[in-house]
């Protein structure tokens, strides 16, 4: 496919002719040629330097997997660290709603204490009052 992509690449930008064609495809041809025979040459002579291509195709596949693997885990370790901080904000929300009502429990206690010193002061007066009353119909 790629001999074939360089092919017409190669040819649209020089051929002027039909024969300019044909002559410059037979290059391409040769070329392509020698290139196989010198690979073929290299994996007679040591099979190493050449297993890597077709095993790398292999072990390209392995990382991708590992690796999409990761992602995954990376996106449960982030969803997990998202609903913790949405607990967090709950939580935070739930105590500063907390602390107002105990502003307000505390002020209506503040309000109780003072209306029931109020009520013993003015019951304290109004007993007063009426012993003072008594003692004064007592000696008269």
């Amino acid at each position: 496919l790629f001999a074939l992509y360089v092919s017409i690449v190669y040819n649209a930008a020089i051929a002027t002719s039909n024969t300019d064609i044909i002559v410059n495809s037979v290059i391409v041809l040769f070329v392509m040629d020698v290139d196989e025979w010198i690979f073929s040459t290299l994996e007679a002579i040591n099979d190493n330097w050449t297993s890597h291509s077709s095993a790398s195709d292999d072990e390209m596949k392995d990382k991708i997997a590992s690796q999409q693997e990761e992602l995954r885990n990376l996106r449960e370790i982030v969803d997990r660290m998202q609903e913790s901080q949405a607990q967090m904000d709950q939580i935070a929300s739930q105590q500063e709603e907390l602390r107002k009502l105990c502003e307000i429990v505390e002020k209506m206690q503040e309000l109780h204490a003072s209306a029931h010193s109020e009520n013993v002061v003015s019951g304290c007066a109004s007993d007063m009052n009426a012993q003072q009353l008594e003692t004064e119909h007592v000696y008269r």
